[in-house]
């Protein structure tokens, strides 16, 4: 049997079919194959798009800075449920993550009560979230209750005056953020809205990064958690310092605890004398002054004087009179 086609032109064929030149139907007719033919997608070079403003970035290990803030701010927390609710509780700094805000509103503790603030000048709006029966057990002591009775939280929304409450509350907490972050900046926190919905707070867009600082609260035998998050763009500026982390000097913990312990230091009293000069006699010397008696002093007049602070030398200088008063006037410090 003869060859009905070369092997040029079977080779011609075979890369007609390869590069969909040609077309491989059944059907012969030219009006059933007219419309193009769609390549198949490929199995073996898939390949799935990457959405960087919605990428989760996470932040641990790189802003030691920001979690040593936030840690800090962990203690300030038992601080302000002692001072304001008279209730010892543990305050736990469960970490923090760098999450699309999506995300992070799908994450909350529902129910709870949600609040929308803003650390000035940072940028962009904060959300504070505190857990419906964490809240409930809050409510309850500071209307003289003990915080031992579960709420049930779920179909309950929180009234006026319990919003109000709260909303005071969450004004407190930021004054501790604001403590908190006095070793990188000075911040001074703003209460906006309370809202109950997480939808309905806005505070980013839905692929914006949100940073997350979740805490775990022990009111025995309640328990919740608080979450507190900000835009990772309000931290840009001061990105650098946050990763290098905050000196020991400028912890904010030993800041606020200078603070605290300097104004009572500076109203201790103490003894101060000015002493011309001083003189030693005996026992027996001192027994037998009399009234009129004259002590003979080796300084010769009111050039040399030792300024003394709780019997200790301190300060030499020299009597002077000003305004009809007598003065002690430093020439040196005496170490």
């Amino acid at each position: 049997m003869s060859q009905v086609l070369s092997q040029d032109e079977v080779d011609a064929l075979l890369q007609g079919i390869s590069t969909d030149q040609v077309q491989t139907g059944e059907s012969s007719h030219p009006a059933e194959n007219s419309s193009p033919k769609t390549p198949a997608a490929s199995t073996t070079n898939d390949f799935v798009p990457y959405d960087f403003t919605r990428a989760e970035v996470s932040s641990i290990g790189r802003l030691p800075g920001l979690e040593a803030i936030f840690s800090n701010f962990a203690r300030r927390l038992q601080s302000m449920f002692a001072s304001e609710l008279g209730k010892s509780v543990d305050a736990i700094f469960e970490g923090m993550e760098v999450i699309p805000y999506e995300t992070l509103i799908q994450n909350f503790p529902l129910p709870a009560s949600l609040h929308l603030v803003r650390l000035e000048p940072l940028r962009g709006a904060g959300v504070l979230v505190i857990e419906a029966r964490l809240a409930f057990a809050m409510i309850e002591l500071f209307f003289g209750g003990n915080g031992q009775n579960p709420t049930k939280a779920e179909g309950r929304d929180f009234t006026p005056i319990e919003t109000r409450f709260l909303g005071k509350f969450v004004e407190r907490i930021l004054r501790g953020m604001e403590e908190s972050w006095q070793a990188v900046m000075q911040l001074k926190g703003r209460y906006l809205r309370s809202e109950i919905n997480p939808y309905l707070l806005n505070a980013a867009g839905m692929g914006d990064a949100m940073i997350s600082a979740a805490y775990g609260i022990n009111m025995s035998p309640i328990t919740g958690s608080i979450v507190f998050s900000l835009p990772l763009a309000a931290i840009e500026e001061v990105r650098g310092q946050l990763k290098a982390g905050i000196p020991l000097g400028d912890d904010p913990e030993n800041v606020g605890v200078f603070q605290r312990l300097q104004k009572p230091l500076l109203e201790v009293e103490l003894e101060v004398q000015a002493v011309v000069d001083t003189v030693t006699m005996s026992v027996g010397e001192i027994m037998g002054l009399r009234p009129g008696d004259v002590i003979q002093l080796n300084a010769s007049g009111l050039d040399q004087i030792e300024l003394r602070i709780e019997g200790k030398r301190k300060f030499v200088g020299k009597a002077a009179q000003r305004n009809g008063s007598k003065v002690f006037v430093a020439s040196q410090v005496s170490h």
